[in-house]
């Protein structure tokens, strides 16, 4: 996949050739096998990365406990696919992560440091401005379907 191609993603959505090959020099690119865990519900620790999907899907999921027993069963919020992010929630606060991602194929992802973006932001105010408020976007979309999924399933 090209830089033309990612800078159509939304949560690029505004930003110059120059802001994203800033982007890629502080992030990396990796890939995971289907099936494979990338992040753990409820972790804590220094991985506050987020990552943007290039190719591929995962899947979000909770895990949820059974009213009338102990068991605790795997509930699917969301599949992404290419352009979305996930793990995004870490540049807004460090916290428990709120789900666990697994890759639903292969995938291959931007995997981008949160530390070093905040610091880029420094530099490069414009830069920080347009990718939270592409993010804002991108979470009140999210909350949206949410809030439709949950009012379909009452």
């Amino acid at each position: 996949m090209n830089k033309e191609d990612i800078l159509k993603f939304k949560i690029f959505e505004g930003i110059i050739h120059e802001e994203l090959d800033a982007i890629f020099e502080i992030s990396e690119e990796v890939n995971y096998n289907a099936g494979e865990i990338i992040l753990e519900e409820s972790s804590f620790g220094a991985d506050s990365d987020f990552y943007i999907i290039l190719q591929g899907n995962v899947k979000v999921e909770l895990q949820a406990s059974q009213i009338q027993s102990d068991d605790k069963v795997s509930k699917r919020l969301a599949v992404l696919k290419c352009s979305d992010v996930f793990g995004e929630m870490s540049l807004l606060g460090c916290r428990r992560r709120s789900a666990q991602v697994s890759a639903y194929s292969d995938l291959t992802a931007r995997k981008v440091d949160q530390k070093k973006l905040f610091q880029l932001f420094v530099y490069n105010p414009r830069l920080g401005y347009l990718i939270m408020r592409n993010l804002a976007a991108i979470l009140s979309d999210r909350i949206m379907e949410m809030n439709f999924m949950w009012r379909d399933d009452i």
